[in-house]
């Protein structure tokens, strides 16, 4: 491994160069930090090293949609605290099948921004899109800058008028899992 930056246009290590569209692969369960019912992902449309997009089913949220209070003026909603948690699911998506880092353990480590710039609806499909921005190695870790949007559309199909209920820029990390257990 070199320390050296990798650019995006050449990926480190890929297993291929897409996983094809469908739900997440049954492989998945065995690298992804948290079980299926946190990863908030019904369909993967598109992974590769340099992006990931998912499509979201809104009405299998749990318990923190069943938590809201509805309020003239609050409807039940897409939580903020769903919306972040996706990001790591499609940085652990990003990092097994786009980057090939199979047997890594990896976590956020800096969330520069974040927005919310519209209500995500309960009910319609929610589409999530994670861009790599930047992808660094150093020591036997890898280091990616990310960039994540999220959005409905008007007429529930991916090409409607997007309504983006969320974007973000964040920081992740991954290591084998023996680098990981000498950092803790």
């Amino acid at each position: 491994m070199s320390d050296e930056p990798t650019s995006l246009s050449r990926p480190i290590s890929p297993l291929s160069s897409a996983l094809p569209p469908g739900p997440p692969p049954a492989d998945f369960h065995d690298h992804c930090l948290y079980a299926p019912d946190a990863w908030f992902v019904e369909h993967i449309d598109h992974v590769d090293a340099e992006r990931v997009r998912v499509r979201s089913d809104t009405t299998k949220m749990g318990a923190f949609v069943a938590a809201q209070v509805v309020r003239r003026g609050h409807p039940k909603h897409v939580p903020g605290a769903v919306m972040v948690q996706l990001t790591g699911t499609l940085g652990s998506l990003h990092a097994v099948y786009g980057l090939g880092l199979r047997d890594h353990v990896g976590y956020g480590t800096n969330i520069r921004s974040a927005r919310f710039p519209g209500l995500g609806r309960i009910g319609p499909p929610m589409w999530a899109e994670g861009r790599c921005a930047r992808v660094r190695r150093l020591r036997g870790r890898v280091f990616t800058d990310y960039v994540f949007e999220y959005w409905q559309t008007a007429n529930d199909q991916e090409d409607g008028e997007r309504t983006v209920i969320y974007t973000s820029e964040q920081s992740a990390i991954w290591m084998p899992g023996e680098l990981a257990e000498t950092a803790t």
